[in-house]
């Protein structure tokens, strides 16, 4: 409901707004006392004065009208976009007027996401066209259907500035934010250990030669480079096949707090994980995702910029969980995790983000 009222207050709002200057001001100041000098004295001299004074006037109106009017604009936004991540994106700003040029434009957003810093141009020729990149940045992860810019002008004398809107109807998908301080975790990076040293593995694949360390199985020492290198080498072989690491994130029982924080700690730790090149699987009551199996960490991202928490979900069961599978299992409180999986939960995290 609240989306369409927006829709219906942008439909009846003008889309060309305009807010009086100081130099406006004092120039309407003037063109009063001239005219009020004018029609008490009947000199004809200060009638000329008042007549051009009223002349600048309707001149920088419409001059300002004509720069502001068929002007279009296309946002390009970048491929990977994060919550609170400024990213460079490309707008094209096209003048569709045949006659006349636009002078002095600013592009900005009208709300606080997308561009962080008004662009300045100069001159756009008619029929031409104007490329730049610009910082663009969203608060929140989602997407972003509608993106609202604005052109504004004081040309040509500065007396009033004016506004006009422009709505872009292009779809805009904003990834959870990522923040270091989950991969400090202390689940998270006991599970980490593990993953790593899964994927070393004993399988019979060949993974890599490390020097020897005395604790480790004798068995493996690689006796032909030992002796090329004058010390004891191990050959580690990485497993057939990699049992991926789990995240389960349960959808019921958050407040909306902690289940953004979920979110984006989810997002966070299974980013960092694919970035070492370990597997990765992303479950909810509705969902499964495998990295790289069935998709990239962006296709995981991507789900879980418009997840939402839903309070009638019932708890995962245990009994899905493969047998020796690391899983990390997220839970707004801690009665709603099956039993064999409570070492390795987080719940109640609105209370574990720093800010």
């Amino acid at each position: 409901m609240g989306q369409y009222w927006r829709r219906l207050k942008r439909a009846i709002q003008p889309r060309i707004s305009q807010r009086f200057t100081s130099a406006g001001f004092w120039f309407t100041i003037l063109v009063l006392l001239t005219g009020t000098a004018a029609f008490v004295s009947g000199n004809n001299l200060i009638f000329l004065i008042l007549s051009a004074l009223l002349a600048t006037l309707l001149v920088s109106g419409n001059l300002n009208r004509l720069t502001l009017s068929g002007l279009e604009v296309e946002f390009h936004p970048p491929e990977h976009l994060f919550a609170r991540r400024s990213e460079s994106g490309r707008f094209v700003v096209r003048n569709t007027k045949w006659w006349f040029p636009s002078f002095a434009l600013r592009l900005s957003s009208r709300d606080r996401d997308g561009m962080g810093k008004p662009v300045f141009i100069p001159l756009i020729a008619s029929g031409e066209a104007v490329e730049f990149y610009a910082d663009v940045a969203f608060d929140r992860r989602g997407l972003y259907r509608e993106n609202g810019f604005q052109f504004t002008s004081r040309f040509p004398f500065g007396f009033a500035e004016r506004r006009a809107k422009v709505t872009l109807l292009a779809d805009v998908l904003v990834y959870p934010e990522l923040r270091t301080y989950h991969l400090e975790n202390s689940i998270f990076e006991q599970l980490l250990v593990e993953a790593e040293a899964r994927r070393r593995g004993r399988g019979t694949e060949f993974h890599q030669l490390r020097p020897y360390h005395s604790q480790e199985d004798a068995r493996h020492i690689d006796w032909r480079s030992s002796a090329r290198h004058g010390e004891m080498y191990l050959r580690e072989f990485a497993v057939e096949e990699q049992q991926d690491v789990e995240f389960w994130l349960d959808l019921g029982g958050w407040s909306s707090s902690g289940f953004e924080v979920a979110v984006r700690a989810v997002a966070a730790q299974m980013f960092e994980l694919t970035r070492l090149g370990i597997n990765v699987r992303l479950k909810t009551q509705r969902r499964e995702l495998a990295v790289p199996s069935e998709t990239d960490i962006y296709g995981v991202l991507a789900y879980l910029a418009v997840l939402e928490a839903e309070g009638s979900e019932p708890p995962m069961s245990a009994d899905d969980n493969p047998e020796n599978a690391l899983v990390l299992y997220f839970a707004g409180y801690a009665d709603r995790v099956p039993e064999g999986l409570r070492e390795r939960a987080n719940t109640n995290l609105e209370w574990s983000s720093p800010g």
